[in-house]
């Protein structure tokens, strides 16, 4: 079974069960919500998503990673991974673009380009890529004000919708 496949099956068991019959935390900090782990299986990627809020057919995303490993990528793997990565995600309200490459930290960094604009708020989908410990890849979704910064926002999707994004996301980690 693949990722996206794996995902929303896991996301159904959360909506017809519960938090406490699947792999996932309930947090109980200043922001509530969930964590659900889609565990990795047989050479197979895991994810773990980041959830505010779930209905039957849909979650309040605050964040999804993927995860691969181990890795032993060489010196123009992360290039690769974001090229993958923005070339996938095309679905995204803005298209992708590599910001920063840091090949010391293994880390490649992705933001939406133009960002969308409300007033004088920016919203924007921000990619990051590691490619040590492990293979992996985290999206969310940000807003910026002048004079109150950067703050994590919540993002509406489909069980369907994130599954897409979990493959898309492993897809752009994985080398073939």
């Amino acid at each position: 079974m693949n990722l996206a496949k794996r995902v929303v099956a896991q996301l159904e068991q959360l909506a017809t069960k519960g938090p406490q019959h699947i792999d996932a935390v309930i947090l109980n900090s200043p922001q509530q919500g969930y964590i659900v782990g889609v565990p990795a299986a047989d050479q197979e990627p895991g994810a773990t998503i980041t959830l505010e809020a779930y209905d039957r057919y849909s979650v309040t995303l605050r964040q999804l990673e993927v995860s691969y490993g181990p890795s032993s990528p060489d010196e123009g793997y992360l290039r690769r991974s974001a090229e993958r990565a923005a070339s996938r995600l095309t679905y995204l309200e803005e298209p992708l673009l590599l910001l920063e490459l840091d090949p010391a930290e293994k880390l490649a960094q992705l933001r939406s380009n133009p960002p969308h604009q409300e007033d004088e708020a920016l919203i924007y989908w921000e990619l990051l890529t590691w490619a040590e410990p492990q293979l992996r890849v985290r999206l969310a979704r940000y807003r910026w004000q002048p004079g109150q910064g950067r703050e994590q926002i919540s993002y509406p999707a489909t069980f369907a919708t994130l599954g897409r994004l979990a493959q898309d996301l492993a897809l752009s980690i994985i080398e073939e």
